[in-house]
């Protein structure tokens, strides 16, 4: 197996799809808005006031609907860190700040918020560009309640510092160009046409139409120079609002496919495969999961082809808000003006006779805190959601979101099923029976998956965790180096290289890994610590202090430098300093058990 080479590409379905579309083809480039303004100003008026038309920007373009002053919550504690947000003439800055174990001011964390991500509806989240790679930061604004507080799903006490991969661009800003297998690395400028979602995204490259029909005589007739989603059968129209708005559980790039290579005009489903919670596993109030939703309506369950995103939303403009009721109401009896509605008049003029106060409820979001949701099943009496009733031996917890006209065939899907097994086993609980068994089901789909497609890379990679999740430490390191030597230029892959190769105490590989992914990305925290884990297996602590103290100097209250800096310290010779550095991560650290743990580590390499 070790003469593995990558598997040959599939074609460029940008060349072989069927379809009268010219502009899906790989050589029509992007335009841009502003050249499409030129004849459709109104439209890009309006669809610059819809919350896709103001989904990102540089910070100092956003409109304003932050505040800075203590009202809005600013600064705030979050166990024993400060945050705050400073705004000057030459930008926004968040701040973390603490105390080390004595009491005194720790070198702050701070970091510029160089773009707001988010339309300001719900809120924004913030994201700083250092040489090319994206970080986002721990600080968020929330709409609602205005006022800042931490970022959805951050924990302080593991670092507080966020890789942005390609897909979070990719749903929230119009277009970026990441450098090939990298984590979190793009090429600048980051947007080279701009940076909120634009008309292209629904109508595909511009350049075809803007030559073409700003030419003499250019007719009235369909014109294939540019996708009109109106024009689409449903499937495929579904599939423009699919490429974001179906979020699912996994996300998993088909076999050979790059999702930015996606067009409006082609079939979503040929380029990424999205799974979701098995039905048994469902939770109806989750914030990702109104495209799931939908699917679950009698409207689309009875034969309701036909009924699609845009049948209720038009994606150029969002209704005033005093209009709001009465145009999603015309909306609905575009189908149900036949039968009225069945609620007592008194009760409908108090809602305003508004179809979606009682057909689709707000509830609070389960997975996204001060946001909630809007209920896309469409229920024709409200019910709280079923509980989950939990899956039967053997099941897998995620089943593929559709299996269409243009789904893959049964090996490449249970391939991609393998993929997205094997991440949600590296996610479970270390050596628990849940992961052993998640681990199981992945490892079993990947190794028929790899007995057709031996060139895989990233199913290799993946059968790397998943042999992570079953206990087979060293058929881990064999299918990482696989997949390694498949991409050599993969972060990822070299990612799996060092953690598996530290987990069968082959420091000397961990170490030659880590330095390769320290040369790509020198401004990760997580790559430092790596290496000095490894020279600190092999006792060399001046080498494991250093990439500690740099790892510092990235972000000074990182609780894990901390303790590592502290055991280095104590085993060269001051054990005072190392206690200090000690103490000050465990108050770091944000969870007792995480506490716990770093005491348990201290003692264990200072023996």
């Amino acid at each position: 197996m070790d003469d593995v080479v990558p598997d040959p590409a599939p074609p460029d379905l940008r060349l072989t799809f069927p379809t009268v579309f010219r502009n899906v083809k790989p050589d029509v480039r992007y335009v841009g808005d502003s050249r499409c303004a030129s004849c459709h100003n109104d439209i890009c008026a309006a669809y610059h006031a819809h919350p896709m038309g103001r989904s990102a920007a540089y910070t100092g373009g956003a409109s304003p609907i932050e505040k800075y002053d203590a009202n809005a919550h600013n600064p705030w504690t979050v166990g024993g860190y400060e945050l705050r947000v400073t705004k000057t003439a030459d930008g926004v800055v968040h701040r973390v700040s603490a105390k080390d174990a004595a009491g005194a001011p720790l070198p702050e964390y701070a970091l510029s918020a160089d773009l707001a991500i988010g339309s300001g509806t719900r809120g924004r989240s913030y994201l700083s560009v250092e040489k090319g790679a994206v970080w986002q930061s721990p600080i968020s604004w929330f709409t609602a309640e205005s006022r800042w507080d931490l970022s959805p799903g951050f924990d302080l006490g593991t670092g507080g510092r966020r890789a942005i991969v390609p897909g979070c661009l990719f749903c929230h800003t119009n277009r970026v160009e990441p450098v090939h297998k990298t984590a979190n690395r793009y090429r600048e400028p980051l947007f080279p046409v701009q940076a909120a979602i634009g008309c292209e995204r629904c109508h595909g490259p511009g350049e075809l139409h803007v030559t073409e029909r700003t030419e003499p005589g250019a007719g009235e007739q369909v014109d294939t120079s540019i996708v009109n989603p109106k024009h689409l059968p449903p499937a495929l129209q579904r599939a423009v609002c699919e490429q974001c708005h179906l979020q699912g559980q996994e996300r998993v790039l088909r076999r050979g496919r790059d999702v930015n290579e996606f067009r409006p005009g082609l079939p979503f489903e040929q380029f990424v495969t999205v799974f979701v919670r098995h039905p048994d596993l469902a939770d109806a109030n989750r914030s990702v999961g109104q495209f799931e939703q939908l699917e679950q309506s009698r409207c689309v369950t009875t034969g309701g082809e036909h009924l699609l995103c845009t049948s209720c939303h038009d994606p150029h403009t969002t209704p005033a808000l005093a209009d709001r009721d009465r145009f999603y109401r015309g909306r609905c009896n575009t189908c149900h003006a036949s039968k009225g509605c069945t609620a007592p008049p008194p009760e409908r003029t108090a809602k305003n006779d508004s179809c979606v106060t009682c057909h689709m409820p707000r509830a609070g979001s389960s997975n996204i805190a001060h946001a909630s949701v809007t209920d896309h099943r469409i229920l024709r009496r409200p019910v709280p959601p079923l509980p989950p009733r939990g899956l039967a031996p053997g099941a897998a917890p995620l089943a593929a979101f559709r299996a269409g006209a243009y789904s893959p065939p049964e090996p490449e899907r249970e391939r991609d099923l393998g993929i997205a097994l094997a991440r949600v086993a590296g996610r479970l609980p270390p050596g628990s029976g849940s992961q052993q068994i998640v681990g199981r089901l992945a490892r079993d789909r990947l190794a028929l998956s790899l007995g057709s497609w031996r060139g895989d890379a990233d199913a290799w990679a993946a059968m790397s965790l998943a042999r992570a999740a079953c206990g087979e430490p060293d058929e881990r390191l064999v299918a990482a180096e696989r997949a390694a030597r498949l991409a050599p230029d993969s972060e990822l892959a070299i990612v799996g290289v060092a953690e598996a190769a530290l987990g069968v105490g082959r420091f000397d590989r961990a170490e030659e890994a880590a330095t390769v992914l320290i040369g790509m990305n020198p401004k990760s925290v997580e790559y430092l610590l790596t290496r000095a884990t490894a020279f600190s297996a092999r006792k060399e602590w001046g080498k494991a202090e250093d990439d500690c103290r740099a790892a510092l100097r990235i972000h000074p209250l990182h609780p894990q430098a901390r303790l590592m800096l502290g055991i280095c310290l104590h085993n060269r010779g001051n054990p005072d300093a190392g206690r200090r550095e000690v103490e000050t991560a465990i108050g770091l650290a944000t969870h007792p058990r995480q506490k716990t743990a770093f005491r348990e580590w201290y003692q264990s390499e200072t023996r």
